[in-house]
């Protein structure tokens, strides 16, 4: 996750969607905060290219040690990061029957 002034800060996924994505991270993010996601998936035969989702954070609660951030996704997103967090989706459902088109 990539902060407006460049700070990149380490944070799993925990749930996508259309609409916006949970992580955990190590520092807390102020609310209406826009980020941008760096979002890959690690198969077993190599890594995904970079996907760049930009949103902002909509709520923050602290839990285990770590920071669980919500975002929605900008809605003016280019159309090549929808389509690709559209493959991604189905990967994730099982739909996608072709790991390379990821």
């Amino acid at each position: 996750m990539i902060l407006p002034d460049g700070t990149n800060v380490l944070a799993q996924t925990i749930d996508i969607s259309f609409s916006g994505i949970c992580v955990h991270a190590h520092q807390s993010v102020p609310l209406k905060t826009r980020v941008s996601f760096q979002v890959w998936v690690v198969l077993p035969e190599r890594e995904t290219s970079e996907l760049m989702l930009p949103g902002r954070i909509v709520w923050s609660t602290p839990i285990e040690g770590v920071h669980q951030l919500g975002a929605a996704f900008d809605r003016d997103m280019d159309n090549y990061a929808w389509a690709r967090l559209d493959v991604l989706l189905h990967f994730l459902a099982g739909d996608l029957d072709r790991p390379e088109r990821l």
